[in-house]
């Protein structure tokens, strides 16, 4: 018998939208030998109830925990009197970040010179330029500098002072 002679639709099940739940369902079916709490069943209910109501797609849940995603050890100071902490980076100025990769070769005195020079010449009015290079200087890092600023222990640079110490 060729498969244009049978019925498609014999074939087809209907669509289960709930399809995880109807699965465990008959899987509990199947073994019914296994003890199960109603505490299980209704936790399992809750959950499955919570992940139903998140609508968020694949690339929200994955990027939800890098909201803000600033090394662990910085911990930004508040704005000098007449400054303002809120700008934005622009890409002009991360461009023009002198890079250092944290090789033996790279002078780190010479790299916190040029980032200051750079910096200094890009800050915009009202902002405070202290946590202007603090919120850029993770940019100017690469490769062994970038793994050393992540491994720093939480709340170890607390302001600009703090952080050329820390990388000297």
């Amino acid at each position: 018998m060729t498969r244009r002679s049978q019925p498609i639709r014999a074939n087809i099940l209907d669509f289960d939208d709930d399809f995880e739940r109807t699965l465990r369902r008959k899987r509990k079916q199947l073994e019914p030998n296994l003890p199960s709490s109603s505490s299980d069943s209704e936790s399992e209910f809750e959950e499955e109830e919570s992940m139903a109501a998140d609508n968020r797609t694949i690339k929200e849940l994955s990027t939800s925990s890098l909201d803000n995603a600033v090394p662990l050890c910085i911990q930004y100071p508040m704005a000098a009197q007449g400054k303002t902490d809120e700008f934005e980076l622009k890409s002009s100025l991360l461009h023009h970040i002198p890079k250092y990769h944290g090789l033996s070769m790279e002078d780190p005195n010479k790299h916190l010179r040029e980032f200051e020079v750079v910096c200094s010449s890009m800050t915009p009015i009202n902002v405070d330029g202290n946590i202007l290079k603090m919120k850029a200087f993770p940019f100017s890092l690469l490769e062994k500098a970038k793994d050393w600023l992540y491994e720093l222990a939480p709340g170890t640079v607390t302001s600009w002072e703090s952080m050329k110490r820390a990388f000297l």
